[in-house]
């Protein structure tokens, strides 16, 4: 049986030390700009299409930066963020929603660190995560 996430084609590793960024967000080309960018501005990236794969690729590593979309299939973006905050090893991981949902009071409630809405400036994206965790090599 052909394992279910393809781990090989989501990671990019920039040269050096990085600090690493988690994606889970299902729409593929919202996923490859967001690896892009970071990628881009040296950060280590990890992609995942849902909250499921998000959560295995959280079994096997940690990461400076969750960035989650709400609206997924499997497991919620909500969903997610509720599990990883009730889990004592996930608790303190800093996690921005990249959403497009205008209403901000829909995330009031949620623990996140941060929201930024779709769509969004390049350098404001790249701002707020460096806000919430510095630059991709410190």
């Amino acid at each position: 049986m052909a394992p279910r996430f393809a781990y090989v084609t989501r990671v990019t590793q920039p040269h050096g030390a990085a600090k690493r960024v988690l994606i889970a967000e299902d729409d593929d080309h919202m996923r490859d700009v967001l690896q892009e960018l970071l990628s881009g501005a040296g950060y280590s990236v990890i992609a995942a299409e849902d909250g499921l794969e998000a959560l295995d690729w959280l079994s096997r590593l940690s990461v400076n930066l969750l960035i989650v979309d709400i609206v997924m299939p499997g497991l919620a973006g909500h969903k997610l963020i509720k599990r990883l905050r009730q889990t004592s090893q996930w608790a303190e991981v800093r996690i921005l929603v990249v959403s497009g949902y205008a209403d901000l009071a829909r995330y009031r409630d949620l623990p996140v660190d941060g929201v930024q809405l779709k769509p969004f400036r390049v350098a404001d994206f790249l701002e707020k995560v460096e806000q919430l965790i510095g630059p991709a090599s410190a």
